[in-house]
This record gives structure tokens, C-alpha cells and sequence, in this order.
């Protein structure tokens, strides 16, 4: 019915909310591993950013990139061991995924993660199948919020970009959407507000979405 649109979905803090998680093992790997401190303020300006990038720019440019590599690996360790038995899907977001897939939505899934982390929250939350593509930071260079990402989703849907929505939680991500010429829903999963007033529409869960409000935004309905 609606297979001309696609909506993408980003992971973290979207279908789950990891944030708390991701800072723990960050701290840990940080602190214990790189003897550098993690604030939550370093935290917050580089969430949804792909891992190894944030690790260069949190150690500094004298640091080996084989070992920025090695730690950046060592965090994503870190994450999946503290958070695999404790993953649980956010208000809303399997209802929604599933209604969208009942009415011919293509969807994908457009995260900074890396595989593992990847597969794992899928088939934690049993959404794996209904995702028509999985895009993650092993299929693209450039992180967000460079635009890759959701235009490599796009691509791999066979769906113009304006046709498509994407639904995030982080300011990084909003820019890549806006910048891969997107409509944009933003939850305050993660983030203020006022720190996501460059999406569409901003709402707390995806309980406050329903399909007709993504048609009206994908059909300038205002």
C-alpha cells in the first residue's frame, strides 16, 4: 500500500534506550584502559557517532590508530557484555515497526553501531525480520553526522531520500537526515528538547506517533 515510502529507523536510544549503558562501558574503557576521564558532557556531544572516531577524538591525535582501534573494539566488548541481558524495547517502537510493515512500509535500520552490537539488540527485541535493510558503521566510512548512512539505506530500499523518514534521538543524527534531504522525527530518549528542534517533529516515545502522522509528513500535510 505505502511501498513508495521508507522509514529508517536509527538503534540506539530509538528502539532501545542503550544511552545509559554506552556511557558505562565508555567510562570503563576510558578510564581503566586509556587513563583518560569520560564526562558526560563528551558523552552527549559524540553520542550516535561511530565508535573508533570518538575514541581518536577522546585520546588525542598522538595515540596510534592501531590502538584507537583496539580500544574503540575493547568499549563495543565492554557494552555487549553489560547490556545483553538487559535489553528492552522502548514504548511503542515494536508496535510501530510492525504496523508499518502491515501497510507496505519498506523499512531499514540505519545505526552507528557496529554489527555485533547490531544483531544483538535485534534479536534481543525479535525485530530482525521486519527490517527490509540493516545498514551499520561496517558499511559506511564516514559517520554521522556526514550523511551516509541513511543515503546507503535509501539506496539499498530502492527509495528516493525524499521519501523517506528517518526517526532518531541525537542532534548528529538529526544533520545527517536533514543533510540526506530527509524528514526527520527526533525522540527525547537521549537529548533535550531544544537540542532536537531541527527535526520535523519531536515527541518523547513513539507511543505520541501513528503511520498517518509519517504519511502526513512524507506528503507535506501539514
Amino acid at each position: 500500500m505505502f511501498e513508495q515510502y521508507g522509514v529508517i529507523f536509527d538503534m540506539d536510544g530509538v528502539l532501545a534506550d542503550t544511552g545509559p549503558i554506552h556511557f558505562e562501558s565508555w567510562k570503563k574503557m576510558a578510564e581503566e584502559e586509556a587513563g583518560v576521564e569520560f564526562t558526560r558532557e563528551f558523552f552527549e556531544e559524540t553520542f550516535g557517532q561511530q565508535s573508533i572516531p570518538i575514541t581518536r577524538k577522546l585520546v588525542g591525535p598522538e595515540v596510534s590508530q592501531e590502538l584507537v582501534e583496539k580500544w574503540a573494539h575493547l568499549k563495543e566488548y565492554y557494552y555487549r557484555e553489560m547490556v545483553k541481558d538487559k535489553l528492552e524495547p522502548l514504548p511503542g517502537a515494536v508496535e510501530l515497526i510492525k504496523e508499518l510493515k502491515a501497510k507496505g512500509f519498506k523499512l531499514a535500520l540505519g545505526s552507528s553501531g557496529p554489527p555485533e552490537n547490531v544483531e544483538l539488540l535485534l534479536t534481543s527485541l525479535d525485530v530482525k525480520k521486519y527490517f527490509d535493510v540493516i545498514i551499520t558503521a561496517a558499511e559506511v566510512r564516514r559517520s554521522k553526522p556526514e550523511p551516509d548512512v541513511f543515503l546507503l539505506a535509501a539506496e539499498k530500499l530502492n527509495i528516493e531520500p525524499s521519501k523517506c523518514v528517518v526517526i532518531e534521538d541525537a542532534p548528529v543524527g538529526i544533520e545527517a537526515a536533514k543533510r540526506a534531504k530527509m524528514k526527520c522525527i527526533a525522540l527525547t530518549t537521549t537529548h533535550e528538547k531544544e537540542e532536537l528542534k531541527d527535526a520535523d517533529l519531536v515527541i518523547k516515545n513513539l507511543t505520541e506517533i501513528t503511520v498517518q502522522n509519517i504519511i502526513n509528513l512524507l506528503e507535506n500535510v501539514q
